[in-house]
């Protein structure tokens, strides 16, 4: 049996290979390059505080996760798609690490706590979410971690300096993505706290409100600032995105019932975990395990709350279910006589891990790629994961083991698989990005503007403010006499409208940004720009 550092160190390895290796790879999604186009102008026009996209206010989200962008892309260059995405990688690798030393603190047991850690970095939104540069996971993770030290201040460990060390993380995390964390992360856990633990003594209710004083002013300090420098504009931003929200996405209230399949390898497992009645009694830690039980239920029931639906919101309840999940994968490492429908119950779900691990080692092969180093290693990795499953639960009748053939899965899926996805994913043959005719657009000492047309990834890509021009207001139009302009659409109609402006257009060229091709759900009108000289 491995000892308390060396299960520690496992789990920082697993956990740095799955969230750093290839950040690079995968190319960017939308909400990944709205932060990026925001990071690049703040570091470009210096809109440090009144954040914008593409020259315009973007008042949608706080500045926070975009300051750490702009940083790493002033350091690095905001081509660097790995080094822009690094904030977001650690925060989740902390994220990872404070969830590991939650169930440590509560449970004094390290072994519990490095299962549910390792559960939850190899579960798939986990990794899918944590490499990505959005606002979520920097919302997430200072609420996890300032969530360990709320239950410190709660378990009376250093009571004052813990409270206002919570308070802090608690508002970054507001200033990441607004009160998503606290609603989402922190009323859940308190709930189930409370219903474990009981309701807070006066003493508590004190500290608590100073910790919520500290969130208050240092998370809705940019809100504030905003508000009082450009209310007009802050409220109209505001109406807006609370309508998108209401009218967005919306999916019914049991929209969310199938939430264990973002679990990935775990989706068996975090359904069995949730048995309430069977775990309870199999641990001998009942009031901890009820806590993770009640914190995944009340977060369950908070995000159904919300009319818009999307299932990388589910992230939240990731945290306390591999925790949950953790609680019946210790209980079966440590039984070593269970029942014999219990017994083939394990040997069956391990099974399908080991025929999926089979199906990875030979489908790869089939894929539209050409093979290369990647595919073999990763073929191999996953055949050899199989083997190790089929032969620790049959051989030695050894779920532990298997349960590191299952991480060993995943590891190899993150030093061979992403690669080969990243190959897998970029198949469009006709791309040609509209970056092909900056350099022409430079060397005419000219200009790139955009009309009827929406798309931060291709802005990110640019790597240029690319001004929007509305022909009902005449302070949006060039200046130069000569000047190319880009549409996300050809529509006569819209051409008809610059050229009553005595604009004379001449089309140039049709440019595709989609790396991936149709007929791929991913495939965006949004990406192809139909460019046109103008002459006014």
């Amino acid at each position: 049996m491995k000892s308390q550092k060396q299960l520690y160190y496992l789990l920082l390895s697993v956990s740095a290979i799955l969230l750093f290796a290839h950040l690079g790879k995968l190319y960017v999604d939308i909400m990944e390059a709205r932060n990026f186009v925001s990071a690049r102008e703040m570091a470009d026009e210096g809109n440090w505080i009144f954040t914008t996209m593409n020259g315009l206010p973007r008042y949608e989200k706080p500045p926070l996760p975009t300051w750490l962008s702009a940083w790493m892309g002033e350091i690095f260059s905001f081509g660097n798609i790995g080094a822009l995405r690094f904030p977001a990688a650690l925060s989740c690798f902390l994220l990872v690490i404070y969830f590991y030393r939650i169930v440590n603190f509560l449970s004094n047991n390290a072994r519990l706590a490095f299962i549910s850690s390792m559960v939850l970095v190899t579960n798939f939104l986990v990794i899918y979410v944590g490499r990505r540069a959005n606002w979520d996971i920097y919302s997430y993770s200072f609420m996890v971690i300032g969530i360990y030290y709320f239950i410190l201040a709660l378990k009376k460990i250093k009571t004052i300096p813990n409270y206002l060390f919570a308070g802090v993380l608690f508002g970054l995390s507001v200033l990441s993505k607004g009160p998503t964390g606290p609603y989402v992360l922190l009323i859940p856990f308190y709930i189930g706290y409370i219903i474990v633990f009981g309701w807070p003594k006066w003493k508590e209710i004190r500290g608590i409100a100073l910790c919520a004083a500290i969130t208050v002013l240092t998370g809705f300090s940019w809100y504030i600032y905003i508000y009082l420098a450009d209310p007009e504009t802050f409220l109209a931003i505001m109406e807006k995105e609370a309508t998108a929200r209401g009218n967005r996405d919306v999916k019914p209230f049991t929209r969310y019932l199938s939430f264990p399949v973002q679990t990935g390898v775990w989706v068996l497992y975090s359904v069995i975990g949730l048995i309430f009645p069977m775990i309870r009694k199999r641990t001998d830690q009942p009031k901890v395990y009820m806590l993770f039980f009640y914190w995944t239920l009340f977060s369950l029931i908070l995000l159904s709350l919300i009319p818009s639906k999307k299932e990388r919101y589910l992230f939240p309840m990731m945290v306390p279910l591999a925790a949950t999940t953790g609680y019946y994968l210790y209980y079966l490492f440590q039984n070593l006589q269970l029942k014999k429908w219990e017994l083939n119950l394990n040997k069956i779900i391990f099974t399908i891990l080991a025929v999926v691990s089979l199906g990875i080692a030979a489908g790869v092969y089939f894929l539209p790629l050409s093979i290369t180093v990647y595919t073999v290693l990763f073929s191999i990795a996953a055949l050899a994961a199989a083997v190790g499953l089929l032969y620790f639960v049959y051989k030695k009748k050894n779920f532990e083991n298997a349960f590191y053939a299952v991480v060993v899965l995943m590891v190899a899926t993150g030093i061979f698989g992403i690669p080969v996805l990243d190959k897998m994913l970029s198949n469009n043959k006709d791309i040609k990005s509209l970056t092909h005719i900056k350099e022409r657009i430079h060397r005419e000492n000219s200009r790139l503007y955009t009309y009827a047309e929406y798309s931060p990834e291709v802005w990110f890509k640019y790597q240029e403010l690319m001004p929007e021009i509305k022909a009902e207001d005449p302070k949006t139009y060039p200046k130069e006499r000569e000047f190319y302009i880009a549409m996300n659409t050809n529509d006569p109609g819209f051409r008809k409208t610059l050229e009553n402006l005595g604009w004379k257009l001449t089309y140039i060229d049709t440019f595709d940004d989609n790396e991936e091709a149709p007929p791929s759900k991913n495939y965006s009108e949004r990406k192809i720009h139909y460019v046109y000289k103008v002459i006014k």
